[in-house]
Protein backbone atom coordinates (compact mmCIF):
# COMPACT_ATOMS: atom_id res chain seq x y z
CA UNK A 1 0.00 0.00 0.00
CA UNK A 2 2.71 2.47 0.70
CA UNK A 3 4.90 1.53 -2.01
CA UNK A 4 1.67 2.44 -3.75
CA UNK A 5 1.09 5.63 -2.67
CA UNK A 6 4.77 6.55 -2.90
CA UNK A 7 4.55 5.29 -6.71
CA UNK A 8 1.49 7.70 -7.13
CA UNK A 9 2.83 10.57 -5.65
CA UNK A 10 6.30 10.17 -7.50
CA UNK A 11 4.23 9.63 -10.72
CA UNK A 12 2.13 13.23 -10.09
CA UNK A 13 5.53 14.97 -9.13
CA UNK A 14 6.47 13.83 -12.23
CA UNK A 15 3.75 15.24 -14.27
CA UNK A 16 3.50 18.31 -12.46
CA UNK A 17 6.77 19.37 -13.07
CA UNK A 18 6.79 18.37 -17.01
CA UNK A 19 3.45 20.34 -17.01
CA UNK A 20 5.43 22.98 -15.52
CA UNK A 21 8.01 22.44 -17.96
CA UNK A 22 6.09 22.89 -21.05
CA UNK A 23 4.26 25.64 -19.94
CA UNK A 24 7.52 27.93 -19.63
CA UNK A 25 8.19 29.52 -22.64
CA UNK A 26 11.90 30.52 -23.15
CA UNK A 27 13.03 33.06 -25.62
CA UNK A 28 16.84 34.07 -26.01
CA UNK A 29 16.64 38.26 -27.50
CA UNK A 30 20.09 39.17 -29.13
CA UNK A 31 21.55 42.82 -29.51
CA UNK A 32 23.90 44.40 -30.70
CA UNK A 33 24.51 47.00 -28.07
CA UNK A 34 26.37 46.71 -24.90
CA UNK A 35 24.28 45.89 -21.99
CA UNK A 36 25.02 49.33 -20.20
CA UNK A 37 23.21 51.14 -23.33
CA UNK A 38 19.63 52.70 -22.70
CA UNK A 39 18.09 50.04 -25.58
CA UNK A 40 19.15 47.38 -23.99
CA UNK A 41 18.77 48.51 -21.11
CA UNK A 42 15.13 49.80 -21.86
CA UNK A 43 14.19 46.31 -23.49
CA UNK A 44 15.21 44.48 -20.11
CA UNK A 45 12.26 46.46 -18.80
CA UNK A 46 10.24 45.33 -21.17
CA UNK A 47 11.48 41.42 -20.30
CA UNK A 48 11.66 41.84 -16.61
CA UNK A 49 7.50 43.29 -17.21
CA UNK A 50 6.39 40.06 -19.40
CA UNK A 51 7.96 37.66 -17.08
CA UNK A 52 6.06 39.26 -13.89
CA UNK A 53 3.01 39.29 -16.17
CA UNK A 54 3.02 36.05 -17.00
CA UNK A 55 4.49 34.65 -13.29
CA UNK A 56 7.92 33.33 -15.25
CA UNK A 57 6.10 31.51 -17.88
CA UNK A 58 7.53 33.88 -20.49
CA UNK A 59 11.10 34.69 -19.82
CA UNK A 60 13.06 36.80 -22.20
CA UNK A 61 17.02 36.42 -21.58
CA UNK A 62 18.68 39.47 -23.29
CA UNK A 63 22.48 38.86 -25.28
CA UNK A 64 23.66 42.36 -25.35
CA UNK A 65 26.98 43.12 -27.22
CA UNK A 66 26.35 40.28 -29.99
CA UNK A 67 27.40 37.60 -27.64
CA UNK A 68 25.22 35.34 -29.86
CA UNK A 69 27.16 35.89 -33.18
CA UNK A 70 24.27 37.90 -35.00
CA UNK A 71 25.56 40.95 -36.95
CA UNK A 72 23.09 43.92 -36.61
CA UNK A 73 21.99 43.61 -40.83
CA UNK A 74 21.45 39.96 -39.97
CA UNK A 75 18.83 40.11 -36.97
CA UNK A 76 15.21 40.64 -39.46
CA UNK A 77 16.20 37.16 -41.52
CA UNK A 78 17.65 35.87 -38.12
CA UNK A 79 14.17 36.67 -36.36
CA UNK A 80 12.37 35.58 -39.91
CA UNK A 81 13.91 32.22 -40.43
CA UNK A 82 13.31 31.49 -36.68
CA UNK A 83 16.80 30.93 -35.66
CA UNK A 84 16.02 32.95 -32.75
CA UNK A 85 12.96 33.84 -31.47
CA UNK A 86 12.46 37.92 -30.76
CA UNK A 87 15.22 39.60 -31.87
CA UNK A 88 16.06 43.75 -31.85
CA UNK A 89 17.31 45.25 -35.04
CA UNK A 90 17.93 49.06 -36.26
CA UNK A 91 15.35 49.66 -39.38
CA UNK A 92 18.00 51.57 -41.47
CA UNK A 93 20.50 48.33 -41.42
CA UNK A 94 18.08 46.04 -42.98
CA UNK A 95 17.14 47.39 -46.34
CA UNK A 96 18.68 44.63 -47.89
CA UNK A 97 15.99 42.17 -46.96
CA UNK A 98 13.25 45.05 -47.78
CA UNK A 99 13.53 48.60 -48.78
CA UNK A 100 10.55 49.98 -46.99
CA UNK A 101 12.15 49.48 -44.03
CA UNK A 102 14.79 52.50 -44.69
CA UNK A 103 12.42 55.29 -45.20
CA UNK A 104 12.42 57.26 -42.27
CA UNK A 105 16.32 57.36 -42.89
CA UNK A 106 16.05 59.18 -45.95
CA UNK A 107 18.35 62.28 -45.81
CA UNK A 108 16.84 65.20 -44.35
CA UNK A 109 13.09 63.74 -44.90
CA UNK A 110 12.61 64.44 -41.12
CA UNK A 111 13.69 67.39 -39.42
CA UNK A 112 13.02 66.79 -35.44
CA UNK A 113 12.69 64.11 -32.85
CA UNK A 114 9.04 65.48 -32.88
CA UNK A 115 8.70 65.01 -36.55
CA UNK A 116 9.97 61.56 -36.14
CA UNK A 117 7.16 61.05 -33.61
CA UNK A 118 4.85 62.18 -35.99
CA UNK A 119 6.04 60.06 -38.82
CA UNK A 120 5.63 56.70 -37.03
CA UNK A 121 1.79 57.34 -37.65
CA UNK A 122 1.52 56.49 -41.29
CA UNK A 123 4.82 54.45 -41.03
CA UNK A 124 4.16 51.55 -38.55
CA UNK A 125 0.78 50.41 -40.37
CA UNK A 126 3.70 49.76 -43.30
CA UNK A 127 6.18 48.38 -40.88
CA UNK A 128 3.05 45.82 -39.47
CA UNK A 129 2.79 44.83 -43.18
CA UNK A 130 6.05 44.49 -43.69
CA UNK A 131 7.25 42.24 -40.71
CA UNK A 132 3.65 40.24 -41.34
CA UNK A 133 4.70 39.48 -44.73
CA UNK A 134 8.38 38.10 -43.41
CA UNK A 135 6.70 35.72 -40.30
CA UNK A 136 7.37 38.43 -37.85
CA UNK A 137 5.13 40.32 -35.37
CA UNK A 138 6.19 44.21 -34.39
CA UNK A 139 6.25 44.22 -30.70
CA UNK A 140 7.30 48.09 -30.52
CA UNK A 141 9.83 50.83 -31.37
CA UNK A 142 13.09 52.46 -29.87
CA UNK A 143 14.43 55.52 -31.34
CA UNK A 144 17.54 56.94 -31.08
CA UNK A 145 18.47 60.18 -30.44
CA UNK A 146 19.69 62.44 -33.03
CA UNK A 147 22.49 61.47 -35.55
CA UNK A 148 25.42 63.32 -35.53
CA UNK A 149 29.00 63.04 -37.03
CA UNK A 150 31.82 62.60 -34.46
CA UNK A 151 35.48 64.05 -35.84
CA UNK A 152 39.21 64.60 -35.43
CA UNK A 153 39.44 67.65 -36.86
CA UNK A 154 36.96 71.28 -36.38
CA UNK A 155 34.17 71.57 -39.22
CA UNK A 156 33.43 74.74 -39.91
CA UNK A 157 32.12 74.60 -43.65
CA UNK A 158 31.23 71.87 -46.11
CA UNK A 159 34.65 72.26 -47.44
CA UNK A 160 36.20 71.12 -44.05
CA UNK A 161 34.47 67.47 -44.57
CA UNK A 162 36.33 66.96 -47.96
CA UNK A 163 38.04 63.75 -47.52
CA UNK A 164 37.13 62.92 -43.99
CA UNK A 165 37.13 58.93 -44.02
CA UNK A 166 33.73 58.63 -41.61
CA UNK A 167 31.80 55.45 -40.18
CA UNK A 168 28.58 55.24 -42.20
CA UNK A 169 25.60 53.07 -41.11
CA UNK A 170 23.60 51.92 -43.87
CA UNK A 171 22.65 53.20 -47.58
CA UNK A 172 21.58 56.48 -46.91
CA UNK A 173 24.07 57.51 -44.96
CA UNK A 174 27.13 56.28 -47.19
CA UNK A 175 25.71 58.51 -50.11
CA UNK A 176 25.25 61.47 -47.76
CA UNK A 177 28.67 61.60 -46.26
CA UNK A 178 29.75 60.72 -50.11
CA UNK A 179 27.66 63.76 -51.76
CA UNK A 180 29.40 65.74 -49.21
CA UNK A 181 32.41 65.11 -50.04
CA UNK A 182 33.72 63.00 -47.48
CA UNK A 183 35.03 59.37 -47.60
CA UNK A 184 32.47 56.79 -46.19
CA UNK A 185 33.16 53.37 -44.76
CA UNK A 186 30.12 51.54 -44.06
CA UNK A 187 30.45 49.29 -40.64
CA UNK A 188 28.46 47.52 -37.88
CA UNK A 189 28.84 48.82 -34.42
CA UNK A 190 30.74 45.97 -33.78
CA UNK A 191 33.62 47.24 -36.38
CA UNK A 192 33.96 51.27 -35.08
CA UNK A 193 36.34 50.92 -32.43
CA UNK A 194 38.63 48.44 -33.60
CA UNK A 195 38.71 50.74 -36.50
CA UNK A 196 39.24 54.17 -34.38
CA UNK A 197 42.11 52.27 -33.04
CA UNK A 198 43.78 51.20 -35.82
CA UNK A 199 43.52 54.76 -37.64
CA UNK A 200 40.99 53.28 -40.52
CA UNK A 201 38.80 55.76 -39.78
CA UNK A 202 38.88 59.95 -39.10
CA UNK A 203 35.01 60.23 -37.83
CA UNK A 204 32.51 58.05 -37.27
CA UNK A 205 27.96 58.60 -37.45
CA UNK A 206 26.35 58.08 -34.82
CA UNK A 207 24.42 59.49 -32.16
CA UNK A 208 25.27 60.14 -28.57
CA UNK A 209 24.89 56.89 -26.56
CA UNK A 210 27.11 55.06 -29.44
CA UNK A 211 29.65 57.58 -28.54
CA UNK A 212 29.61 56.69 -24.87
CA UNK A 213 29.35 53.36 -25.29
CA UNK A 214 32.86 53.47 -27.12
CA UNK A 215 34.40 56.68 -24.95
CA UNK A 216 34.57 58.55 -28.38
CA UNK A 217 36.80 60.95 -26.62
CA UNK A 218 39.86 58.86 -26.64
CA UNK A 219 39.84 58.64 -30.04
CA UNK A 220 37.99 61.99 -31.43
CA UNK A 221 37.48 65.44 -30.39
CA UNK A 222 34.38 67.01 -32.40
CA UNK A 223 30.98 66.34 -32.18
CA UNK A 224 28.53 68.51 -34.39
CA UNK A 225 24.78 67.57 -34.56
CA UNK A 226 23.84 67.12 -38.00
CA UNK A 227 20.34 65.20 -37.90
CA UNK A 228 20.75 64.42 -41.53
CA UNK A 229 18.51 60.99 -41.22
CA UNK A 230 16.81 59.48 -38.12
CA UNK A 231 16.58 55.77 -36.66
CA UNK A 232 14.84 53.68 -35.40
CA UNK A 233 15.24 50.17 -33.59
CA UNK A 234 12.39 47.44 -34.07
CA UNK A 235 11.65 44.61 -31.23
CA UNK A 236 9.71 41.81 -33.14
CA UNK A 237 8.96 38.43 -32.52
CA UNK A 238 9.04 35.40 -35.17
CA UNK A 239 4.98 34.68 -35.55
CA UNK A 240 5.49 30.97 -34.75
CA UNK A 241 7.02 31.33 -31.63
CA UNK A 242 4.12 33.86 -31.06
CA UNK A 243 1.65 31.68 -31.90
CA UNK A 244 2.50 29.19 -29.63
CA UNK A 245 2.02 31.50 -26.81
CA UNK A 246 -1.65 31.27 -25.15
CA UNK A 247 -3.73 33.72 -25.78
CA UNK A 248 -3.78 35.43 -22.69
CA UNK A 249 0.11 35.49 -23.17
CA UNK A 250 0.11 37.30 -26.46
CA UNK A 251 -2.43 39.78 -24.99
CA UNK A 252 0.03 40.40 -22.02
CA UNK A 253 2.71 41.23 -24.14
CA UNK A 254 1.06 43.53 -26.49
CA UNK A 255 -0.31 45.23 -23.58
CA UNK A 256 3.39 45.70 -22.19
CA UNK A 257 4.76 46.64 -25.38
CA UNK A 258 1.85 49.44 -25.78
CA UNK A 259 2.15 50.78 -22.46
CA UNK A 260 6.48 50.87 -22.49
CA UNK A 261 6.64 52.09 -26.00
CA UNK A 262 6.11 56.17 -25.14
CA UNK A 263 8.03 55.48 -22.29
CA UNK A 264 10.90 54.21 -24.56
CA UNK A 265 10.62 57.47 -26.71
CA UNK A 266 10.78 59.74 -24.15
CA UNK A 267 13.68 58.27 -22.52
CA UNK A 268 15.85 58.64 -25.91
CA UNK A 269 15.32 62.32 -25.94
CA UNK A 270 16.56 62.13 -21.76
CA UNK A 271 19.58 59.91 -23.11
CA UNK A 272 20.71 62.06 -25.74
CA UNK A 273 20.64 65.73 -23.12
CA UNK A 274 22.30 63.49 -20.44
CA UNK A 275 25.11 62.15 -23.08
CA UNK A 276 26.14 65.70 -24.64
CA UNK A 277 27.28 66.45 -21.03
CA UNK A 278 29.18 63.06 -20.34
CA UNK A 279 30.38 63.83 -23.47
CA UNK A 280 31.52 67.32 -22.70
CA UNK A 281 32.70 66.22 -19.19
CA UNK A 282 34.95 63.94 -21.20
CA UNK A 283 36.91 67.07 -23.15
CA UNK A 284 34.65 66.78 -26.39
CA UNK A 285 34.17 69.98 -27.75
CA UNK A 286 29.99 70.05 -28.89
CA UNK A 287 30.29 72.23 -31.92
CA UNK A 288 27.67 73.60 -34.37
CA UNK A 289 26.85 73.28 -37.76
CA UNK A 290 26.07 76.82 -39.60
CA UNK A 291 22.89 77.55 -41.55
CA UNK A 292 24.91 77.33 -44.14
CA UNK A 293 26.58 74.34 -44.03
CA UNK A 294 23.32 72.49 -42.93
CA UNK A 295 21.27 74.08 -46.35
CA UNK A 296 24.52 73.11 -48.82
CA UNK A 297 24.11 69.51 -47.02
CA UNK A 298 20.13 69.68 -47.85
CA UNK A 299 20.61 70.76 -51.06
CA UNK A 300 23.26 68.13 -52.41
CA UNK A 301 21.08 65.05 -50.50
CA UNK A 302 18.23 66.25 -52.07
CA UNK A 303 18.53 64.10 -55.65
CA UNK A 304 19.81 60.95 -53.10
CA UNK A 305 16.38 61.11 -51.07
CA UNK A 306 13.84 61.93 -54.53
CA UNK A 307 16.06 58.68 -55.99
CA UNK A 308 15.80 56.48 -53.04
CA UNK A 309 12.33 57.17 -52.22
CA UNK A 310 11.26 56.53 -56.45
CA UNK A 311 12.72 53.20 -55.87
CA UNK A 312 11.02 52.13 -52.95
CA UNK A 313 7.65 52.78 -54.87
CA UNK A 314 4.40 53.97 -53.93
CA UNK A 315 3.69 52.52 -50.71
CA UNK A 316 6.86 54.83 -49.24
CA UNK A 317 5.31 58.01 -51.35
CA UNK A 318 1.86 57.88 -49.67
CA UNK A 319 3.70 57.49 -46.06
CA UNK A 320 5.88 60.50 -47.35
CA UNK A 321 2.72 62.42 -48.31
CA UNK A 322 0.76 61.51 -45.72
CA UNK A 323 3.24 62.68 -42.85
CA UNK A 324 3.95 66.07 -45.11
CA UNK A 325 0.49 66.45 -45.21
CA UNK A 326 -0.34 66.35 -41.53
Amino acid sequence: MIKSLLSAALTASLMLGATSAMAQTSWDLPLAWPADNYITENEQIFADEVKEATNGDVVITLHPGGSLGFKGPEMFSAVRDGLVPIGDMLLNQQVGENKLLGLESLPYLIGSFDELREFQKPYRPLLDEVFGAANQKVLFTIPWPQQQIFTKKEINTIEDMSGIKIRSYDKSSTEIFKAAGMTPVQLPWGEVIPSLAAGAIDAVATSSPSAIDGAFWEFLGYAYPTRQTWNTNVVSVNLDAWNALTKEQQDQISAIAEELEPKFWAAAQEVDANAMETLADNGMVIGTLSEETRDALRERAAPLREAALNEMGDKAKAVVEEFQNQ
